[in-house]
């Protein structure tokens, strides 16, 4: 077994405490590593990428996901990026004052608003997003390509399980 595989103490304290509750099964590892894994890469990217951009993690993952899927209404951005659309509103603020995104009204229907990037963020997007590709690189590098397959698709069934 690689050392790599091995559990960690945080996470074999959490299996021994569990244990003696009669609660512990594999799926509460599982589930822990990948929240744990989020939240290291989010904090690496935020301290050593994103900062320097003035930007929050929530607010690169709003720009990426209009980026990518171009301009979108708030509610469905709101939905796309995981966050509530209160808080989509304090986000798309901070991103307008940077110059990266802008709101408009919907043209068919004035109480709906669409979201989008502008050049700047386009530019910005074009600039840092190999940068970030690189963190998310560095977190898979242990892996082979059909460990990175099966791993992709494992988290794949996770996501549509959890999705339903």
């Amino acid at each position: 077994m690689s050392k790599l595989t091995i559990a960690t103490g945080a996470e074999a304290d959490a299996k021994a405490h569990l244990q003696k509750h009669g609660i512990y099964g594999k799926s509460a590892s599982v589930v822990s590593n990948i929240f744990r894994i989020s939240n290291l890469i989010r904090n690496h990217a935020e301290t050593n990428l994103l900062q320097d951009y003035g930007l929050s993690f929530s607010g690169f993952t709003t720009l990426w996901v209009l980026w990518v899927w171009g301009p979108l209404e708030t509610n469905k951005l709101a939905q796309e990026t995981g966050v509530a659309k209160s808080t989509l509103t304090g986000i798309l603020k901070t991103l307008e004052r940077g110059g990266n995104t802008k709101r408009d009204t919907h043209p068919d229907d004035k109480r709906r608003v669409v979201a989008s990037v502008t050049a700047e963020g386009q530019a910005l997007m074009q600039k840092i997003y190999p940068m970030f590709h690189q963190i998310e690189d560095d977190a898979v590098s242990a892996l082979s390509e059909q460990d990175l397959d099966a791993t992709k698709d494992m988290l794949r069934m996770i996501l549509a399980t959890v999705s339903k």
